[in-house]
Parts: structure tokens; C-alpha cells; sequence
């Protein structure tokens, strides 16, 4: 039986958050992530309210810590082997876009069906598992079509590669490495593997998960663990805490009584999508910084809708949406109304319940007309999230062209009561200058 541990300040209740997990021990004989995973936990509730870090993560994440992925293995009667029980290695068991002979999932190692079952149903934004042997952040894709060692890109390789890079720069030893530039590695440019729960976790999962080799030696020395806990705590926190500080994220709303849509969210240049949630219609989309991104949400029935974002270094974007039902969808969605307004009764709009705190989904009137526009994200902080600029963003109440008119046409108004008053006066002395002549 696999554990796992949650930790958020509203553990085991379902919040418009994103989600992050950490898997240890996925081999049996690399024991070091049960080891971090636990004091991870305990460093994160004793400093929870007195660090920053611990409070926002605790208060605007929900982290999820797995001590052992293959307790079998580490348990096992003549020592702790790397594969489980029946002699797999759990990291060459999961279904795979280049080897199909893992496609049939009721074949699936008990421990490879346990953790699809779990991504599938928890919706993580990112993740990473712990291994040993190397000292290195490895990113998707781990193979290729054609068995090559060779780099594979993946259609987010340019976010995984940052969030690589979170992690080792954050690591006073591993940025520094001799063997990887940086610290990172693409998986299949290091060595080829098929199977692998990391290609799964995006494929399958819509999770950008990493792999880190944290440790050259494997099974180090109890002694040893202090050291490799202070060089691993920053590293840590951060690459959970890139799930709010980077990236875009938001709610998907229909202007149709503000109900949240699973709409699909999709970016320019990169051929992966992901949906939004049903419950809350949130969707937390990470994304490399110091680029422009248009980001379009899209659902069967309803209009879609495209924007234009400027992601800074260090800050993330609140994107909301709101998509006006096609006429079809408009009918179904009254069609399944079953509450009748009484004469005189003031119309309700549902919301999903929030936290104390934080911002509601913005309303059809709060929304623009406008489609495509481009806007730089504000200073202030909301909801631990960067806003974009709230006078010119999604929640103008102006077509943008509008925005533009109205001062020009305030400024010509100015300009022809300037004019006509010049004239009259004009006139005026004229006429006092003949009449003193006469």
C-alpha cells in the first residue's frame, strides 16, 4: 500500500489551486526521497506563518508527498532491490507514445496503476520524483521514435527546461556541474529510457514532471543526510513554489449565469493543450517568462477567446475568461435551469465558493467585448498572483477601440469651444472699433 501526505491549509478539500507532488523511493534501493520528502514536510509545518515560504506555499498550493513509490522493493527480504515485488522496474512500466508493447494498462505493475489513477484524478500542475546515482535535473522527452540517444524535444521544452533550471540554480553544487551544463539534462540526450513515469505524467497527466538524481552516491550514509538536506531545502521550495510565481492561470467562466467551464486552454507555438477544471473552471498554465504568449480558451459550443500576455521573470499572470454560449449552447444552458424567477425576485448568479480572501471570478459585466489585446501585468499583488493591469485588461467595460476614442474625442470638443470663443470675441471688438469710428 502506497501513503501520501498533503499538505495545504485545507488538506482533502477541492480549491481553485494548483496542485504539486513529490514521489520518493520509486526504486527500492534509493531511499534518499523518503529521507527529504519527510523533513520537507516537517520543515513546512514548523515555519508555516513564520517563513514566507512555507505560508505561501501552505496557504496557496496543495502539495502532495509520496515517501515511497515501491515500498516492496525497498522492504525487500534480501535487501532493498530496485524494482518491486515481482521483479519490475516500476520506471519502464508505464504506457508509452514509442513503446506500445506497455499500452494495455490492466498489465500495469499494482504501483504503476495506483499513481495513473492518482494523476488522473487529482489534476497536478507539476511535479518531480526522486532517484540517485547522479547529481542532475532531467526534463521530457526520455526517448525517441527511433531508439537514438539524441535531445527530444517536447512541446513544452522550453517550460521544462526553466523549471529544470529552477530547481538546479537554486543548488549550490548541481548549477555548478561539470557533466551537465547547468545542471539539466534532456532525458533521451542523457540516455534513452521507454516506460518512464515522467513522459506519462505529461502525455497523460497534462503534469510537468521532472526527474532529480539527487545524490552521485546512492544509499548515502545516514551522516550524511544533514548536508544533502541544506544543499536540497531551497531547490525544494521553489520548484513548488513556481506553480504561483510563474506561469499564467485563471477561471473560465460562461457569461451565461457565470457557471465555470472545462474549456481548453492552448497556446500559440505549443501543440499541448489542457482544460480547466468543472468545479471551479481554473486552470494553472506554466509557462517559460520573458516571453509573449496568446493564450485562447476554447469550448464546443461557445465562442473563443484569444489574449495577448507579456510574462515577466519572477511574476505570474491572472487570466480570466469569459465565453458567450453560441446560440445552440444557449438554449441547453437554459434548458437546464430548473429555477423559476418569481415576479419581483432579484436574479442570482452562482459562484464557486472561494476562500476568505480571494477574488471571485469576474462577472459578464466586469468583461470587455474585445478578443485579442496585449497588456503588461500591473505590480499589485492578488491572491498570490500578479493582475493583469485591471483598468485596461480583461475587466475593462470598453471595447479597446473605445478606450482610444473617447479621449480624442473629448480633446477636438475642447479644441472647436476654443475656436468659437476666439471667433466671438473677434467679432465682438470688431463691431466696438467701427461703432467708435462712427
Amino acid at each position: 500500500m502506497q501513503w501520501a501526505l498533503e499538505i495545504s491549509d485545507k488538506p482533502g478539500v477541492f480549491e481553485p489551486e494548483p496542485a504539486f507532488k513529490y514521489v520518493g523511493n520509486m526504486h527500492g534501493d534509493e531511499p534518499l526521497g523518503r529521507e527529504l520528502v519527510l523533513l520537507l514536510a516537517d520543515w513546512l509545518c514548523d515555519n508555516y506563518l513564520k517563513d514566507p515560504m512555507a505560508s505561501l506555499i501552505v496557504d496557496k498550493i496543495h502539495l502532495h508527498l509520496l515517501p515511497s513509490m515501491n515500498p516492496d522493493g525497498f522492504a525487500a527480504q534480501n535487501g532493498p532491490t530496485r524494482n518491486n515485488a515481482h521483479d519490475v522496474d516500476l520506471n519502464r512500466d508505464f504506457p508509452d507514445q514509442f513503446f506500445p508493447q506497455n499500452n494495455n494498462e490492466e498489465k500495469r505493475q499494482a504501483e504503476t496503476r495506483a499513481m495513473m489513477s492518482w494523476i488522473r484524478s487529482t489534476r497536478f500542475t507539476a511535479s518531480a520524483s526522486f532517484h540517485e546515482g547522479a547529481l542532475v535535473a532531467n526534463y521530457p522527452w526520455d526517448g525517441n521514435p527511433d531508439i537514438s540517444q539524441k535531445y527530444a524535444t517536447s512541446p513544452d521544452d522550453s517550460t521544462f527546461k526553466y523549471l529544470a533550471g529552477v530547481y538546479a540554480n537554486n543548488h549550490p553544487v548541481m548549477s555548478k556541474s561539470k557533466e551537465f551544463v547547468g545542471g539539466v539534462t534532456n532525458g533521451a540526450a542523457w540516455y534513452p529510457l521507454y516506460g518512464g513515469m515522467q513522459d506519462w505524467n505529461y502525455l497523460h497527466g497534462n503534469c510537468l514532471d521532472l526527474t532529480l538524481e539527487m545524490n552521485d552516491q546512492k544509499w548515502p550514509h545516514p551522516t550524511q543526510i544533514p548536508r544533502i538536506w541544506s544543499e536540497h531545502r531551497k531547490s525544494l521550495l521553489e520548484l513548488v513554489a513556481a506553480t504561483v510565481k510563474s506561469g499564467v492561470h485563471g477561471r473560465v467562466m460562461s457569461s451565461k449565469k457565470a457557471q465555470p467551464l472545462p474549456a481548453s486552454i492552448s497556446v500559440s507555438g505549443i501543440s499541448h493543450s489542457m482544460n480547466a477544471s468543472a468545479e471551479f473552471g481554473d486552470y494553472h498554465r506554466l509557462l517559460a517568462p520573458g516571453q509573449v504568449y496568446e493564450v485562447t480558451a476554447s469550448m464546443a459550443g461557445y465562442s473563443s477567446r484569444s489574449t495577448f500576455i507579456f510574462l515577466p521573470n519572477h511574476t505570474a499572470i491572472t487570466l480570466d475568461f469569459i465565453l458567450d454560449p453560441l446560440p445552440a449552447a444557449a438554449v441547453e444552458e437554459e434548458k437546464k435551469t430548473p429555477h423559476t424567477q418569481a415576479p419581483g425576485e432579484k436574479a442570482e448568479t452562482k459562484t464557486p465558493v472561494t476562500k476568505p480572501g480571494k477574488t471571485p471570478p469576474l462577472t459578464t459585466e466586469e468583461m470587455g467585448s474585445e478578443e485579442v489585446i496585449f497588456r503588461k501585468p500591473a505590480k499589485s499583488l492578488r491572491n498570490g498572483l500578479h493582475s493583469v493591469d485591471e483598468e485596461g485588461g480583461l475587466g475593462s467595460s470598453l471595447p479597446l477601440r473605445l478606450i482610444y476614442l473617447l479621449p480624442l474625442v473629448s480633446v477636438a470638443a475642447v479644441l472647436v469651444c476654443l475656436f468659437l470663443a476666439s471667433r466671438g470675441s473677434y467679432r465682438y471688438n470688431t463691431a466696438r472699433q467701427r461703432l467708435s469710428r462712427v
